[in-house]
């Protein structure tokens, strides 16, 4: 496995190398004959800044490749309260006019981003260079592994002399590490219009109607997610009934639909608690509490735990099934101020507390969950093993499984199914969870955060990832899905085409989003819902395959030999039948080789 590790990631690293050529302005824009006004000595006429106060200061690097055009290289180590706090500029070299239409072309790719989609932040805006700092255009940037090349139009809202502007990249908004080239900034002046100008776009490739890749996927869930539903309906003599209406309906798959639940908005009736909590009820036969059994909340005190706790119940009282997050986050800043003060004072100690903290959450869940992410993002976040031996890792695992025996554990990371560097990461991955199991980790499943940004991977890539997880062969789970992007279009149909990619591989039991309504979302383009319940394409997408195509609901007429005959998809099922004045119900579990059910009036 660590062979196949360094392979990719020596494969990656060459693919990355590759920088994407800026495309020529068309033969319309070239004959208005724009000028370029970004500094030809690039490479040295630069300003860079940083104010962060970070414990290390942020590089900023330059390289001039032969025949090439400078490649600029930001590293940024201290996320600040702005991203503007890490900046760097150019000043153009001529003057901008109010009014002026401009267009600024360039390449960006993400070397590492530490966020769960992989992808780089970086805001690009230009200027005036002195207060007040009038903006003409700022737009903040998703930046993956590879070479993007990014157009962006505006009009200019001052004048502006040559020394007056400024052309900026601001890097704050995360530790990460990314490239710019092919710097340019044309001005039209007032001979073009912004309809006239290229627009970057983001697309995927299989997203066309009718793709094979999707056909194909289509046929596999037919395969592993469906059986045949035979049932009879017979007299109190056992003799068939024919004419017998019957209405079969799933009531909860066995699949894994899920979402991560806000417990303050579960625990009080609003109207906005009182919408969230329909479509809750609607889209959903899982769910995860989203903040509350996290060290930090479990911690807070008895209002805080009272809070999870009653959202806990309310999940129970609806019939949903619950996966427990998390029991050991081990980066100190997802960990109460104690834990770094007790760490660095009292190892043994230390230890004892965060045993604790799992002890009190697991006392309270057990019998209750399916299943605990009982590590998240180890592969990440490694501060607590700074203080403790890896052994502890495995001792984490073993003190779940003592505690709750019936609990499924999962380990749970990110950077897995979203970008060119997805197979290396899940070669380190599989590495990681290899080493536990052989040391004597428990581990039983396996989650996959499933965050993606604005550049989505090739649904047949993503298939090609999944398939690298049959070599260890346990169950995988998409734990926390969302799509970051502001193109509602794209957001719905890659979301329907990640869907259909993991519904149809057979190692995935699970599928989670993390949060559904803008009003309570970490990453607010990511919602299904709006702030005023207003429905995006991306619901209409859930709606239509995860509770329709994917919930099988039918009504039929029993033949001349008492029989129905159907397929559905795997589940408990809430059959009714009605002859003759007399209503019967049964439930049935369809599984692949359920017996036919024989119901007897």
């Amino acid at each position: 496995m660590k062979k196949i590790a360094s392979f990719l990631f020596v494969l990656f690293k060459a693919v990355a190398l590759i920088a994407q050529t800026v495309v020529p302005l068309s033969t319309e824009l070239e004959k208005l004959a724009p000028l370029n006004i970004f500094p030809t000595d690039a490479g040295t006429a630069f300003r860079f800044e940083d104010k962060s106060n970070g414990v290390k200061t942020s590089t900023f690097n330059v390289k001039t490749p032969a025949n090439s055009t400078p490649l600029f290289t930001a590293e940024i180590f201290t996320v600040a309260k702005s991203h503007y706090a890490i900046q760097n500029s150019w000043a153009p070299v001529a003057s901008i006019k109010k009014g002026d239409v401009l267009l600024a072309r360039f390449s960006i790719r993400s070397i590492y981003a530490k966020q769960e989609s992989g992808e780089a932040v970086v805001y690009f805006f230009v200027q005036q260079s002195n207060p007040p700092y009038d903006k003409s255009v700022i737009t903040d940037l998703s930046a993956g592994s590879e070479w993007k090349n990014m157009d962006i139009s505006f009009v200019a809202s001052h004048d502006m002399e040559a020394g007056e502007a400024a052309i900026c990249f601001s890097y704050a908004a995360l530790a990460q590490k990314v490239e710019i080239t092919n710097l340019q900034l044309w001005n039209f002046e007032n001979k073009a219009t912004l309809s006239q100008m290229p627009v970057t776009r983001f697309t995927y490739k299989g997203r066309e109607a009718n793709a094979s890749w999707r056909n194909d996927a289509l046929k596999r869930i037919d395969a592993i997610r469906t059986a045949p539903i035979k049932l009879q309906v017979v007299d109190a003599n056992g003799k068939p009934v024919s004419g017998a209406k019957v209405h079969v309906k799933m009531v909860q798959s066995a699949f894994i639909w899920g979402t991560a639940a806000n417990e303050a908005i579960l625990t009080n009736n609003s109207p906005d608690a009182e919408n969230y909590k329909r479509f809750f009820k609607e889209f959903f036969n899982t769910a995860v509490i989203e903040n509350g059994f996290k060290w930090p909340g479990w911690s807070a005190g008895p209002e805080r735990q009272a809070e999870t706790k009653n959202a806990f119940g309310w999940l129970e009282q609806n019939g949903f099934r619950q996966r427990g997050h998390n029991l050991v986050w081990p980066g100190f800043k997802f960990a109460p101020r104690i834990a770094k003060e007790t760490a660095e004072k009292d190892t043994a100690a230390f230890r004892k507390i965060i045993e604790g903290d799992v002890r009190s959450k697991m006392a309270y869940t057990k019998g209750r969950v399916i299943a605990w992410d009982v590590i998240n993002e180890l592969l990440h976040e490694r501060d607590f093993l700074k203080y403790l031996p890896a052994s502890e890792t495995v001792r984490w695992f073993q003190l779940a499984k003592e505690l709750d025996p019936g609990a499924q554990l999962f380990i749970n990371e990110y950077s897995m199914l979203n970008s060119i560097a997805s197979p290396g990461n899940i070669a380190s991955y599989l590495d990681t969870i290899t080493m536990l199991r052989t040391n004597g980790a428990p581990i039983e499943a396996i989650g996959i955060q499933g965050h993606v940004g604005r550049q989505p991977r090739n649904p047949e890539q993503v298939i090609s990832d999944l398939d690298l997880f049959k070599s260890i062969s346990l169950p995988v789970q998409i734990t926390e899905f969302d799509i970051n992007m502001v193109d509602e279009q794209l957001q719905a149909d890659y979301t329907r085409d990640f869907l259909i990619a993991c519904y149809s591989h057979p190692v995935i039991n699970g599928f989670t989003i993390w949060g559904f309504w803008e009003g309570a979302h970490w990453k607010k383009d990511a919602a299904m819902f709006k702030k005023d319940w207003t429905e995006k394409p991306n619901a209409a997408v859930w709606r239509e395959w995860v509770t329709n195509k994917w919930s099988t609901n039918f009504k039929a007429t029993t033949d001349n030999a008492g029989k129905v005959e159907s397929r559905g998809h795997f589940g408990k099922y809430e059959v009714m039948v009605i002859w003759n004045g007399v209503t019967k119900r049964a439930v049935y579990q369809l599984t692949r080789t359920a017996s036919d059910l024989i119901i007897k009036l």
